[in-house]
């Protein structure tokens, strides 16, 4: 739900003792129950060292693409994936940042091999729709887009280990989540509908780029909502954020929530971000088609990871994709040589050798929003 529709009808005093404690509750969880290590450097994940029950564990035949580590390509891979699925159902795509929590936290728990890896990552965003996207998704549609790699078996019995192996905290204090309260501690002036359209729309579009980059995993959800809100207001015009609206904004967290904004980390993901967010390209989309004078309609600001790729054809990370091959469907469960997408040298290299693979079955993806679509508020 809405944080401002959870604030509706209460006072100024209200509102600030709420968030508060909510801020109180969500920073806990974050340096406790839903803290992530960083599980590839420190533990990499060897098939040689994974011990898999049969009922969890595919079919028995065995390629070197199963045998070798799980890296950071696999994961932005089937994040992208988890992006199409959702758009293609149209679900919420916090989803997709709810379900890459609980895969990241169960994969500090235990060493998987690739095929454990992908039916954990499958299971684990069934996890997630099942818990905020209740009864809108059978399990054999997800099966489905396995191309039937995976069993119900397979699935029932991951789905008992992930919720053991996460001690059953499955519902974390997400990056945008927290977008969302931080920006109640806006002052007045940036209230106005235009100004916070702007900014919240941009902030979320950075929450969801950082959600495929494996650098944020170990990174404090609230340190990646800060960084993606400074970095919205440097793209807003100056002139409708002033310095001192700025600085009030930051005594107000510092005084409501009792975290630096200026911390090192969070300067640390503004970096990150924002070299994301322009060597992808996407600032130039978002200048051309997002920000709109005070007196403009409002428009959705477009996502970042999707079907058809991002600005001029790109997706996350700036892959080059062929125009005939956008809205191609991602499927990382199919065997064979990639045949939808047009990678550059380096990222080819890197997809043959682990085998990361794209499915020319656009049809399956033929609803999908991909990029969303602005729409009028």
């Amino acid at each position: 739900m809405e944080v401002n529709n959870l604030l509706a009808g209460a006072s100024s005093s209200e509102i600030m003792c709420d968030l508060s404690e909510r801020f109180a509750v969500m920073i806990r969880q974050e340096s406790t129950d839903y803290l992530c290590n960083d599980y590839l450097s420190s533990s990499p994940l060897r098939s040689s060292d994974t011990k898999c029950s049969s009922s969890t564990t595919p079919p028995p035949q065995q390629t070197s693409s199963s045998q070798a580590s799980v890296n950071e390509m696999w994961r932005e891979k089937i994040c992208e994936w988890s992006y199409q699925v959702v758009d293609h159902f149209d679900f919420n795509r916090e989803i997709v940042s709810i379900s890459l929590s609980y895969l990241d936290r169960f994969l500090c728990s235990r060493p998987v091999n690739k095929k454990i890896f992908q039916l954990a990552a499958m299971t684990t965003l069934y996890l997630a729709i099942k818990l905020y996207e209740p009864g809108k998704l059978r399990m054999s549609s997800l099966i489905e887009l396995s191309r039937g790699y995976f069993t119900m078996e397979h699935i029932v019995a991951m789905e008992e280990e992930i919720l053991s192996g996460l001690s059953w905290n499955m519902h974390p204090p997400t990056a945008l989540t927290q977008v969302q309260h931080f920006l109640q501690l806006l002052p007045t002036p940036c209230n106005t509908l235009p100004i916070k359209h702007d900014i919240t729309e941009l902030s979320r579009f950075l929450t969801e780029l950082s959600v495929c980059d494996y650098y944020f995993v170990t990174r404090r959800p609230s340190s990646v909502a800060l960084a993606a809100i400074f970095n919205a207001m440097e793209v807003v015009e100056q002139s409708r954020i002033l310095h001192q609206n700025k600085a009030e904004f930051m005594d107000n967290i510092r005084n409501v929530v009792n975290i630096d904004p200026v911390g090192e980390e969070v300067e640390m993901c503004r970096l990150r971000l924002r070299d994301m967010y322009h060597q992808g390209g996407y600032h130039q989309q978002n200048d051309d088609d997002t920000l709109y004078k005070d007196d403009e309609p409002r428009c959705e600001t477009i996502s970042p990871v999707s079907v058809a790729g991002g600005s001029n054809g790109t997706g996350v990370g700036g892959v080059v994709m062929d125009h005939h091959q956008q809205g191609a469907y991602y499927n990382p469960y199919e065997e064979g040589e990639p045949t939808s997408l047009n990678y550059d040298q380096s990222m080819n290299d890197a997809s043959t050798n682990d085998n990361v693979h794209m499915s020319a079955d656009a049809s399956l993806v033929k609803n999908s929003s991909g990029f969303k679509k602005a729409r009028q508020l």
